[in-house]
């Protein structure tokens, strides 16, 4: 079974991992944008869900359980659950199994703090073969991670919405 991670947000991407765990891709989030508002472009998520499932492989998406940050403002914490929103809705509207798994949960299991830097080297580590030469791919790198963690944490299992996260962690 494919796994696809997602680390949600603008600056968030997509990655996949086949049924042996191995890197088949990263993407970038698409975005798009009217004023002031940015949010995920459903389009082009989904054709990048249905590339990475053309071939109708069984797939799972995992992506992080997050929420506004204390601090963050309003206008801020609005755009952030618009672009999660449309994520969501995407996934749901593709009838692909979602998981969900905070932060804080598959970065302890792989030994990384909130240092996005130390993510980027650790995915590099991994998934040589991965697009991760710059500081601006921490999203696809996170994405990877967060594949790599359910995937070797399940072995590819899949319930529909289940939730890998006690509310405590």
């Amino acid at each position: 079974m494919i796994t696809i991670g997602i680390d949600p947000g603008m600056s968030g991407a997509i990655a996949a991992l086949d049924d042996a765990g191995q890197h088949l891709g990263t993407w970038d989030m698409p975005a798009t944008t009217d004023g002031k508002l940015n949010w995920v472009d459903a389009i082009a998520l989904n054709t990048i869900l249905w590339e990475i499932t053309a071939a109708t492989r069984p797939a799972q998406v995992v992506i992080e359980r997050v929420g506004a940050m204390p601090k963050q403002g309003i206008a801020s914490a609005f755009k952030f659950g618009v672009g999660f929103g449309s994520i969501l809705a995407t996934i749901e509207a593709s009838r692909l199994p979602l998981h969900f798994v905070t932060p804080q949960k598959w970065k302890r299991a792989l030994g990384l703090s909130s240092n996005k830097a130390a993510s980027l080297h650790k995915a590099r580590l991994l998934f040589p073969n991965a697009h991760l030469r710059y500081a601006k791919n921490e999203g696809r790198a996170e994405a990877l991670l967060l594949a790599h963690y359910f995937f070797t944490t399940t072995r590819g299992a899949h319930e529909r919405r289940t939730d890998t996260n006690s509310t405590t962690g």
